[in-house]
């Protein structure tokens, strides 16, 4: 009874003394704003003292930044720290101190999809299909990939010892190299396809992004393209003033690009096209889907306000909201919204559900008629809305049919791919990269499957074995002829790129490719 009084009263006692402290200092729930500084530092120490769990004032403090950042509804918002941050400016920069290894996990082994042009790893002798063995004398078998990531990269400068498996080669290989500065490309080597059709795929808009294009289209345009498709399908976006440079690409002087809004005043401001364009009779297929966003959506909103690209594919997701990074010290940094962006006719693109999110809503109404410069209806409902919405890849259904037979044993099959790939490179049977997956290699991968465990019913290998044609195609051709060759075999593989590519036959101007009359510029005079 004693222990059950005592408690009470100790907190009557403490709520009495702590209530007349408040009082003599004028502090209230509701007041001004150093009230407010004062009433958040008497409960902090009041936490950091009495509170059954001890915590030290800097843990508080620092829950408190996040309780702040929680508070504001802005999914975006965070604290970037440490690995964070470290992260965060790989994404933006494409750099980070490694030896330049493209891997993926497979049967066990860390295995070399390709050491990347010029790096440590290339240098070195390192070859696509060796099988990483040992890490600075650490076994890495049953590695993940992040484990591999994490134990190649480090300071630049730094050494690091691998030892690895090769076919046909009985001791594994030990390599000593140094760290570097390894840069990834947001732009992959562009492919030439049939009649003069340039494909480019731009992965993240990261610093360099815009030069890596421009070097692109114009290896292309020498080499013979004479129209493009521009993917920027899965694009998360990235770095708002690189969208811009590279929407100037391909606008006209003086053409709006975007338009941001926001409270600070450096946060409103409206940016244009600042260079004439190069390829101004270039006509150019934009394809999109639900995961481009952000500064990817950037381009194609512009490119198709001015109608300078035919956007084919899927509803974009709709993030028309801008963050700002703000350095605060070493490895650390505050991410947050500040503004919102509109394409050059004014359209908000965000979607409805971000915003609920963030519990605003844009300035216009989502119902607003938005013409292009040519004056085409466009579509203003959360997202950019393509001018061609592609029908549904029936491979894709195959796909996931097949994937759903596997029942969570996809990376089995594709460690028998690579494993078969790597067999037909040792055997030397594939000579072309033009090279037909036959139905017999087909087969063997079903014999390779059920050695495996994995065994399917005819119904549901026959209804797949497109999906395994391809699927094997893409590895056979990462495996025995590099990368490179894997992007081409895929893009001519890819049912949308074909798609955008039969609108791009028999066009003669961008004009042409929307439909539209000649440009007042192409009138005669």
């Amino acid at each position: 009874m004693r222990r059950r009084f005592i408690v009470p009263g100790a907190v009557a006692l403490a709520a009495c003394l702590t209530g007349g402290w408040l009082l003599q200092r004028q502090v209230a729930v509701d007041g001004d704003v150093y009230q407010q500084a004062r009433l958040f530092e008497t409960v902090l120490a009041h936490v950091r003292d009495y509170h059954v769990d001890s915590l030290s004032e800097a843990e508080l403090y620092r829950r408190s930044v996040d309780g702040l950042l929680g508070q504001l509804h802005d999914p975006y918002a965070a604290l970037l720290v440490g690995k964070d941050w470290e992260r965060h400016m790989e994404r933006t920069t494409g750099d980070y101190a490694g030896v330049g290894l493209l891997v993926d996990a497979r049967n066990g082994w860390v295995t070399v999809v390709s050491p990347m042009q010029g790096s440590p790893a290339e240098r070195a002798g390192i070859r696509t299909g060796d099988q990483l063995v040992e890490v600075d004398g650490k076994a890495s078998a049953q590695w993940t990939l992040d484990q591999a990531v994490d134990a190649m990269r480090g300071a630049i400068g730094s050494p690091i010892d691998l030892a690895v498996r090769r076919e046909g080669v009985a001791d594994a290989l030990r390599f000593h190299l140094l760290r570097e500065r390894i840069h990834q490309r947001a732009v992959p080597a562009g492919v030439l396809l049939p009649d003069g059709v340039g494909y480019l795929s731009l992965t993240m808009v990261r610093e360099n992004a815009a030069d890596e294009l421009e070097e692109e289209v114009s290896r292309l345009v020498v080499q013979g393209m004479r129209t493009m498709v521009l993917d920027l399908r899965s694009n998360p976006g990235g770095l708002r003033d690189e969208s811009v440079r590279i929407a100037d690409l391909f606008l006209d002087p003086q053409q709006g690009i975007l338009e941001s809004r926001g409270r600070a005043p450096g946060d409103n401001h409206r940016w244009t096209d600042a260079w004439p364009q190069r390829w101004r009779n270039l006509p150019i297929v934009v394809l999109v889907n639900g995961g481009t966003a952000s500064a990817a959506e950037i381009i194609a909103g512009a490119l198709q306000d001015h109608d300078r690209a035919l956007l084919v594919g899927d509803t974009t997701y709709g993030k028309g909201i801008v963050q700002t990074v703000f350095p605060l010290g070493p490895d650390l940094a505050l991410r947050m919204t500040t503004a919102r962006w509109f394409t050059p006719s004014g359209r908000s693109i965000q979607a409805a559900q971000l915003d609920s999110v963030m519990g605003t809503v844009p300035g216009p109404g989502r119902h607003a008629i938005y013409r292009s410069t040519a004056g085409r209806l466009l579509p203003s409902s959360g997202g950019i809305v393509p001018d061609v919405v592609l029908h549904p890849d029936t491979l894709s259904a195959a796909a996931t049919l097949f994937a759903n037979a596997l029942d969570g044993r996809v990376p089995l099959f594709r460690d028998v791919l690579t494993a078969y790939a790597l067999d037909l490179r040792k055997a030397g049977t594939v000579q072309s990269e033009a090279f037909t997956v036959t139905p017999a290699m087909c087969v063997e991968v079903r014999r390779r499957l059920a050695e495996r465990g994995v065994t399917l019913p005819d119904s549901i290998f026959a209804g797949g074995e497109e999906v395994v044609s391809e699927q094997l195609g893409y590895e056979v051709a990462r495996y025995v002829f590099g990368p490179a060759a894997e992007r081409r075999r895929r893009a001519v593989g890819d049912a949308e790129v074909q798609q955008a590519v039969a609108l791009l036959r028999g066009t003669t101007s961008p004009q042409a490719l929307l439909g539209l009359g000649p440009s007042e510029a192409d009138r005669p005079h």
